[in-house]
């Protein structure tokens, strides 16, 4: 509905359909295809700018690509909104007989968000079983698998920008204002109202408050031309949001982790709301960790902590004040709770899997864990999924180095090249990744709406002799003949690969073995270094490493991840900490475009700067990607309404988000 100036979109595609896709790009899809094919029969046998255009959805319904076979009702009928007569939970039936709940219709908001289940209209009860290797480490997994916001991406393929808490939003002067409307009657899960102010409270209290937030620095999200956004309430219900230019990334930033805290509960806690309070106290408080885990901490999400057992599980139960409802009218989520056991070794996580004690099992997997899962199958206990290719495996130079001859080489294109053509990547697929590896060079993955066949594979080919040559010409030679070349003040070229071990789906210890031995052949000398995701990560952000591998990089969209792809901070990316002083050039030209890219709303510029970020990073390899993996995880037979697709990227919070665990359900 378009209102002179202003705009107002109900869903935005992420992509944009390409009229006459180049032959190459055809014929990259149709091999991607029919490769994915030939792996079933293998192994089954075995955005675009927020003024953008789009298709409006049906009455906030999420889409879904599984919807085709889906026998729910596409939506819901008027009817039952205009009665009121949603359907609940037995458990809180029962408390509002006993009187300790309001009806499920003063419960849920005017328009609760309606949802079309991926498959059915599926039954009440019963508890979903995760687990996690760890609780406060592992915060992520929770926070993915329940977050919510002013936005959301579509499930289980982030396909599109969908509405959330927001009922609405328009932009006007050219995307440099917003005004998002929340949904009528929206509570927190104790039944206090969520209103603009606890997004206030999170953005200017916490957010932007060094003396309150968790980070050293907001996130580079908040950010418009190095400024942050301003939040304003127009009142209780609306929030206007404003920058000096357009804010290009504002629905994605919205579409990430709740932009909202109980400021009901926290409130008296800090020093602005409270003089007797101190920050130290606050922060204790309101850490993520705390807002998520700790039982009684008011919550958006389907289902709220009631229970923390440190070091061992977390339970949590359905929260009466969900806003959510499937298109029978029944409020979701349909299980009563769901459990994360901590259980430290992936090993095990595996065997209470393939055992049935634990329901769905992605976050964890490994490749190697394949053949085992694939064997077990057959018993019935459990349906394996592989989906993707999802971007994969990357080695990080470090462009600053502590060993000046390293960094000199690092920095040197020719080296990198060298190193990208050194790895037999169709090898490293074969014997670590089971043929579920599609090999690549670093570019943007087959999902970015920026994707490109001959960039993907540029620099990728196996190429030893090619290797050769290219470290001869940067004058890295091996001048005693002791099979290693040397730098240039004689001593041995070596590096030292860090990989997290154990390495989760990672494979960081096998890969980085294999691609030692390729190095080795075209005369580097390779140390590796596996130890603890603790003791591996923090020399990552410290400047500590020489080549970093890990196991996802390349999100569909780097717009949600550009402080890896631009000198958009002073100690970014972390693979080049000193680029803000050093650049290079190149480096300095993407992050003109990206910062371009993420103030415009013009969807033909957007596509221009982005595809110049992309071929700036494709030409100079500052990363060595290994290639695209299919992820493969599995979900217990006695749940519905699982999907069968996936997108295990962090853009798109991970694997835990897109499996859509509110609408599925415990089969009776």
């Amino acid at each position: 509905m378009i209102f002179g100036d202003t705009k107002v979109v109900n869903s935005i595609p992420l992509t944009m359909p390409n009229p006459d896709p180049p032959a190459s790009a055809a014929r990259s899809a149709r091999t991607r295809r029919s490769r994915f094919l030939l792996l079933i029969c293998l192994v089954g046998c075995l955005a675009p700018d927020p003024e953008g255009g789009g298709p409006d959805i049906a009455p906030d319904a999420e889409k879904e690509p599984d919807r085709a076979v889906s026998t729910a009702p596409v939506t819901l009928s008027p009817d039952v909104m205009a009665a009121r007569s949603f359907g609940e939970a037995p458990m809180l039936k029962e408390r509002v007989e006993d009187g300790w709940l309001p009806p499920v219709s003063d419960r849920l908001p005017t328009n609760p968000l309606v949802i079309r289940p991926i498959n059915e209209i599926g039954v009440y009860g019963g508890t979903i079983r995760r687990g996690l290797t760890g609780d406060i480490v592992q915060t992520p997994g929770p926070n993915k698998t329940m977050s919510e916001n002013l936005m959301g991406y579509s499930r289980p393929m982030p396909d599109s920008l969908v509405l959330g808490l927001a009922q609405s939003y328009a932009f006007s002067d050219s995307g440099r204002v917003a005004v998002f409307k929340l949904r009528e009657g929206l509570k927190w899960s104790d039944g206090h109202p969520f209103t603009v102010d606890d997004i206030l409270f999170y953005y200017d209290d916490i957010v932007h408050n060094e003396d309150a937030r968790e980070g050293v620095a907001p996130p580079a999200g908040w950010l418009v031309d190095g400024k942050p956004m301003v939040f304003e309430a127009v009142d209780d219900r609306t929030l206007r949001v404003s920058a000096t230019k357009p804010m290009g990334r504002l629905l994605h930033q919205l579409a990430r982790e709740l932009t909202g805290a109980p400021k009901h509960v926290l409130g008296h806690l800090h020093p602005r709301y409270n003089v007797k309070a101190n920050y130290e106290t606050f922060r204790d408080s309101s850490t993520s960790a705390m807002r998520l885990l700790k039982p009684g901490r008011p919550t958006m999400s389907a289902w709220m902590p009631v229970e923390w057992i440190r070091g061992q599980r977390i339970v949590y139960e359905r929260n009466p004040y969900y806003w959510k409802v499937d298109t029978e009218g029944n409020q979701l989520p349909y299980a009563d709770r769901i459990v994360f056991n901590v259980i430290q070794d992936p090993q095990v996580i595996l065997l209470k899997f393939i055992n049935g004690e634990i329901d769905l099992f992605g976050r964890y997997t490994r490749i190697d864990m394949f053949p085992v899962l694939k064997a077990e199958e057959a018993n019935g206990k459990f349906k394996l999924r592989i989906t993707g290719p999802n971007r994969g495996p990357t080695f990080h130079p470090n462009w600053d180095a502590q060993n000046p001859q390293l960094r000199e080489a690092f920095r040197d294109l020719r080296v990198r090249k060298a190193l990208s053509h050194g790895m037999n990547r169709e090898e490293i697929n074969q014997i670590v990744y089971y043929g579920l590896l599609e090999p690549s060079g670093y570019s943007f993955g087959p999902l970015s709406p920026y994707f490109d066949p001959e960039a993907y594979q540029k620099y990728a080919w196996y190429d030893p002799q090619l290797a050769n040559s290219l470290l001869d010409d940067a004058g890295y030679l091996d001048r005693d003949g002791d099979g290693y070349r040397e730098f240039k003040d004689g001593s041995i070229f070596q590096i030292t690969i860090d990989f997290v071990h154990p390495g989760g789906f990672f494979n960081g210890g096998p890969v980085s073995e294999l691609v030692a031995d390729h190095w080795k052949d075209i005369g580097i000398k390779v140390h590796l270094n596996g130890a603890l995701r603790d003791i591996i990560v923090p020399r990552r952000y410290n400047n500590e490493f020489e080549v970093h591998f890990w196991g996802l990089e390349g999100p569909n969209d780097p717009l949600t991840y550009a402080i890896g792809w631009g000198i958009l901070g002073s100690n970014v990316p972390y693979w080049h900490q000193n680029a803000s002083k050093e650049g290079p050039d190149w480096l300095w030209d993407a992050t003109q475009e990206i910062e371009q890219a993420m103030t415009t709303t013009d969807p033909a510029k957007l596509r221009q700067h982005m595809t110049r970020v992309r071929d700036l990073h494709t030409e100079n390899v500052p990363l060595l990607t290994v290639g695209s993996v299919y992820n493969v995880w599995g979900a217990s037979t006695r749940l519905g309404n699982v999907p069968e697709q996936n997108v295990a990227d962090n853009a798109f919070l991970g694997w835990s988000r897109p499996v859509y665990h509110e609408q599925i359900y415990v089969k009776q």
